[in-house]
């Protein structure tokens, strides 16, 4: 719900570096980079790349990959969290770094063993496909542990706290669509 931003290229940040592993990004995919934009809190108020389907319920304050405890942190005045919350929201994100980040260094060890079997001619198939289902394991092992830690976080909040985090995410969506419609050359209304 609130915590982390983050995919591949997040954590390329996060872990330091951000080269290309195994023959370049494209081995990455969209994928890598939404959970590393999930870990390092995303860019331009927290909105990330990841394009994992939000819920439908009222819960949809928390919904997207917005890195949703450093919202609420950088929030806190906002939101009135006392200070247990902060701490307990504090840690909850610093746990999820650390366990992110690990499973960010195995995906990368993982990609980079996937570019070595496919750069092989005659590629083998089977332990090809062994990897990549390895790979995607890891990816949902960083997608379960986003849930579980924003689950956690949302308990720390009271629905009036909640609400107002929703109102503030939406409020940083249409400010980032805004700003990118500006980007590309078209008028603010548009982006609405």
């Amino acid at each position: 719900v609130l915590l982390l931003a983050g995919a591949a290229p997040a954590a390329a940040q996060i872990m330091g570096g951000g080269g290309d592993h195994m023959g370049g990004s494209e081995m990455m995919g969209g994928r890598m980079t939404g959970m590393m934009d999930m870990m390092r809190g995303g860019m331009h108020g927290g909105a990330t790349t990841a394009d994992c389907p939000g819920m439908t319920a009222e819960a949809a304050a928390f919904s997207d990959e917005r890195p949703w405890v450093s919202v609420a942190l950088a929030h806190a005045k906002d939101l009135e969290l006392t200070t247990d919350q902060v701490k307990g929201l504090t840690a909850l994100r610093e746990d999820f770094q650390k366990d992110a980040a690990r499973i960010v260094g195995d995906i990368r060890t993982a990609e980079s063993e996937l570019g070595r079997l496919v750069a092989r001619k005659p590629t083998d198939l089977q332990a090809a496909e062994t990897k990549i289902r390895a790979i995607t394991d890891l990816e949902a092992a960083l997608r379960i542990a986003r849930v579980k830690t924003l689950e956690k976080a949302g308990a720390f909040l009271t629905a009036e706290q909640q609400k107002k985090l929703g109102e503030l995410g939406r409020h940083m969506g249409r400010m980032h669509g805004a700003g990118m419609a500006g980007m590309m050359g078209a008028a603010p209304s548009a982006a609405r």
